[in-house]
């Protein structure tokens, strides 16, 4: 059972640390801010909003409802109100934005040290390597219990709580860009290593699981001091998230979905991915839809695979919901680029295969040539690249490709999801005749005034009538 994010113990000021938020007002100097704050945490949004107005003298916004995830800092809503900064509470995914200062607030739950000790010791006894991870409430404790771990003579590697977007490598654990606290011994390969993480099942210990799905993964639960083994098949849910892949090589129409307007890099990873798509001779479209869920995407039944552009942990989807596949940036890279082979390791931080970043691989001219292949899918002969496909194709909207003779035909190399538009409801401008404003209905939609009087009146009548 998940326990709530914010615990009910303290005054406001404590459990939200507004003293902190009304030092960083001061520091950064700014006159208007905006406060995010998960569903959960709404009912307290008023009030803590009402002491941070009256304890800085500044303007104080709440953004009501997140244009993406709730774990992503909302940039873009704030930018368009005029804020100057913004406060996100609650649960997050620490994605590093551009340029806009961002604060965030967690809750701080206490993990004492020797049940976990006791519980670690008597259950992975046989076990001297271990890598700690934890929950965002759980971390100032973790980095206690990492040292407690280092006096027993065990080897520790303590990764940062949120930054689990990781690339493996013979000597180190590269982590956003950063590394472990201490590189992997030579001797002691990773799969060697046990992961124990602090907290419970979420979107962060999915994310990690995957990454590091060479490892053994244990979860201690701090309410009742327990350790389990966790039962996730990760080399399963890979076997299906290489399927995926399979099929975005098959695919001709690739939907790019923009799920996030405040991470940095965003745009490099949209401009690498239409590159991707041009080299493999794809056609692709970018789709800006807020939230993502399988209504929204079934609308464009002609896209083959959408390619979701999102922070590490509203990356993995549930593909069993959706109409058409939902993949990684790095997977639609090892669909179109030979260079990039499925090695096992994976990737969910897009940032890690951007030119210049550890991750990168670039296309060689072997990627880039018409190469025969067969189709693990359909079973049939495809090719990688395509010849006569790029922005100036000259190709017309009348020119059609059979993706299944049977099924459909869709026209390909033509920008005929241009030409589909909805422009709301028609204003018919000039067409309706202009009338007075008069009153209309009043009161819900369950009732409105005035409705009923009619039957009243007529029972009414056949009560008279059957009067003697």
């Amino acid at each position: 059972m998940l326990s709530p994010p914010f615990s009910c113990k303290g005054t406001l000021e404590e459990i939200y640390d507004i003293n902190r938020i009304i030092l960083w007002i001061k520091e950064l100097d700014i006159k208007k801010i905006a406060l995010q704050f998960p569903d959960e945490l709404l009912n307290d949004a008023p009030d803590v909003a009402l002491k941070i107005e009256l304890a800085s003298k500044i303007e104080v916004h709440i953004l009501g409802d997140t244009t993406y995830g709730s774990c992503c800092a909302d940039v873009h809503a704030a930018t368009y109100i005029g804020a100057e900064a913004l406060v996100h509470f609650g649960s997050a995914c620490l994605a590093r934005h551009e340029t806009f200062p961002v604060l965030y607030i967690f809750e701080r739950i206490n993990v004492e040290a020797k049940p976990f000790l006791d519980e670690l010791t008597t259950t992975l006894s046989e076990h001297d390597h271990f890598i700690i991870a934890s929950d965002l409430r759980y971390c100032h404790s973790a980095e206690r219990i990492v040292v407690e771990l280092l006096t027993l003579k065990k080897t520790v590697l303590y990764l940062e709580p949120n930054l689990f977007s990781l690339h493996p490598s013979p000597d180190h654990l590269t982590v956003s860009g950063r590394t472990c606290q201490k590189p992997l011994p030579h001797d002691t390969p990773l799969e060697n290593f046990i992961v124990v993480y602090i907290g419970e099942e979420g979107l962060t210990l999915t994310n990690l699981m995957f990454t590091l799905n060479q490892c053994t993964f244990y979860t201690y639960n701090p309410n009742s001091c327990s350790l389990k083994k966790e039962c996730l098949n990760v080399n399963q849910q890979l076997r299906r998230r290489y399927f995926l892949t399979e099929k975005a090589k098959d695919a001709q129409l690739v939907g790019i979905l923009v799920a996030t307007l405040g991470v940095a890099d965003h745009l490099k990873i949209i401009e690498h991915i239409k590159s991707l798509a041009k080299s493999a001779g794809k056609r692709c479209y970018t789709f800006v839809v807020g939230k993502l869920n399988p209504n929204k995407l079934a609308n464009f039944p002609e896209i083959d695979v959408f390619v979701v552009v999102a922070c590490p942990e509203n990356s993995l989807l549930n593909n069993e919901e959706f109409y058409r596949p939902v993949i990684t940036p790095y997977e639609f890279e090892i669909a179109v680029n030979s260079s990039r082979t499925w090695t096992g390791d994976y990737v969910t931080d897009f940032r890690q295969i951007l030119p210049d970043a550890a991750g990168y691989v670039p296309l060689t001219a072997l990627s880039q040539e018409q190469e025969a292949d067969v189709s693990l899918v359909s079973g049939q002969m495809r090719h990688v690249a395509l010849e006569g496909l790029d922005d100036d194709s000259s190709a017309s909207c009348d020119q059609i490709s059979h993706r299944n003779p049977n099924l459909s035909v869709l026209p390909v190399g033509s920008d005929f999801l241009k030409q589909r538009g909805w422009s709301g409801l028609e204003p018919h401008v000039g067409e309706t005749p202009v009338r007075i404003a008069h009153s209309g209905r009043r009161g819900l939609a369950a009732g409105y005034s005035g409705e009923g009087e009619t039957e009243s009146r007529e029972e009414n009548v056949f009560e008279k009538l059957g009067e003697p």
